[in-house]
């Protein structure tokens, strides 16, 4: 007699982030509250310490919980997402996931050769900076970091950009600042580990992976006007999109 297959063994970090999962949707880890460390996971469930941080990484990727850097795991108050590309530009109005201005930085500097080479700078390297820190309006926890190079600025028009309402749209925003018609944007995104500054203000460990996008964009005369930046964690951003299909004849 014929036996048939086996079934699927289910990994063991798999079974407790489904047990970790099952105490916060039913109210014994609330909101805000901090989830067991990896160490008294492996204590509790008798794993080993890979394991736990396994079912931890799976609970933070998921949006249960965010990972705070000298703290833990807590529990989100709310499962926040941001959406790419519909919420590129950053902060642009969104019931579901508001973003509040957080932190800004406005001042001047050579921008790093990966900038440079977009923003064509050639002789005078000296470019306005805007650093901007969003954090999501329902837990209050840092979802965006927005930094702009900017070129060609008068040092009154650089001080407008400590004024610019953060529900703009960025190109937008940067057409009112320069005075120069913004024609097409040209952007790329992708994943790669959080650098020392991202890691801290993100409150993820330095090796986690973070969304990056880089976007440049131009006047209708085919130049550089800015550069901008934008870092999301992993567990903020699910990759969507929507176009028109047209079936082929």
């Amino acid at each position: 007699m014929g036996t048939g297959p086996s079934p699927a063994v289910i990994p063991q970090y798999v079974k407790i982030a489904s047990d970790l999962r099952g105490k916060i949707t039913d109210g014994t880890y609330g909101p805000g509250a901090l989830l067991p460390s990896r160490n008294e996971i492996t204590a509790m469930y008798g794993v080993s310490a890979i394991t736990a941080r396994d079912a931890l990484s799976m609970i933070s990727h998921e949006g249960y919980a965010k990972a705070v850097r000298g703290r833990g795991h807590i529990v989100r108050r709310k499962r926040s997402r941001l959406t790419l590309p519909s919420r590129l530009y950053g902060p642009e109005p969104d019931p579901a996931v508001p973003l509040e201005m957080h932190k800004l930085d406005v001042y001047q500097e050579a921008p790093p050769d990966n900038i440079a080479l977009p923003l064509e700078t050639g002789a005078d390297p000296s470019v306005w900076v805007r650093r901007a820190v969003y954090i999501a309006a329902d837990d209050r926890q840092p979802i965006q970091i927005h930094v702009s190079w900017i070129t060609g600025l008068t040092d009154a028009a650089a001080g407008a950009l400590s004024d610019v309402d953060p529900r703009a749209s960025w190109p937008d925003a940067v057409q009112k600042v320069t005075g120069r018609t913004i024609a097409t944007v040209l952007q790329h995104t992708r994943s790669r580990r959080a650098n020392p500054f991202e890691a801290d203000v993100l409150g993820v460990p330095g090796a986690s992976m973070v969304f990056v996008t880089h976007a440049t964009t131009y006047d209708a005369q085919r130049r550089p006007v800015e550069h901008s930046r934008y870092t999301w964690p992993t567990d903020a951003v699910r990759i969507s999109d929507y176009y028109t299909y047209a079936p082929g004849a």
